[in-house]
């Protein structure tokens, strides 16, 4: 028991996509902790894998969503991501579904490329995001924000989301680390 062992574990609440649990975990030499919050998304894939989120590349250009993330009560520029849907077992095809259902874009599956995971706050959430960078992105269908909080879909200069992400303009970690990754290949 070097790393800690949950010796209990109590459901607080779920909700239709998460179950909220407080964990009693002991580790030796340390003071028990009875009450450790894990958020685990309901539906999970090997490793913890609970979504996808796409870096789209469209003409040279990155593609970043603007949403409203009312936990932080200030809009966020974000790569398109999602859950990973009850019976999905192809993560590659849940990112195309996202990418296509946030941003009216797509690409050919070949253009698909993985980024490896992240985990988005490991001290919290029992869960990893797959990324992914879609190459040579095309538009079937006109943008539309679809979902709550979505606001607006633009491209941007790989140079002007370097400066977003130094001045603090993209803080959320898929977004930044799926440009990190997708930088220095």
């Amino acid at each position: 028991m070097v790393n800690g062992e949950r010796t209990k574990r109590r459901l607080v609440c779920e909700n239709s996509r998460f179950h909220v649990y407080f964990d009693a975990v002991q580790t030796p030499g340390h003071a028990a902790v009875n009450d450790y919050l894990v958020v685990a998304p309901k539906v999970a894939a090997e490793n913890f894998v609970t979504g996808v989120a796409v870096l789209p590349v469209v003409d040279g250009k990155i593609g970043l969503l603007r949403v409203y993330r009312h936990a932080v009560q200030s809009d966020s520029w974000e790569i398109p991501r999602g859950f990973i849907e009850v019976g999905e077992n192809d993560q590659s095809g849940s990112a195309l579904r996202e990418l296509e259902e946030e941003t009216g874009l797509s690409c050919d599956r070949e253009q698909l490329r993985s980024l490896g995971l992240v985990t988005p706050e490991a001290g919290l959430l029992a869960a990893r995001v797959h990324l992914y960078v879609a190459l040579r992105c095309r538009s079937i269908r006109p943008y539309f924000p679809a979902e709550t909080g979505h606001v607006e879909f633009r491209v941007f200069d790989a140079e002007e989301v370097k400066n977003m992400i130094s001045r603090s303009k993209i803080e959320d970690p898929c977004t930044v680390t799926a440009y990190f990754k997708f930088s220095t290949r």
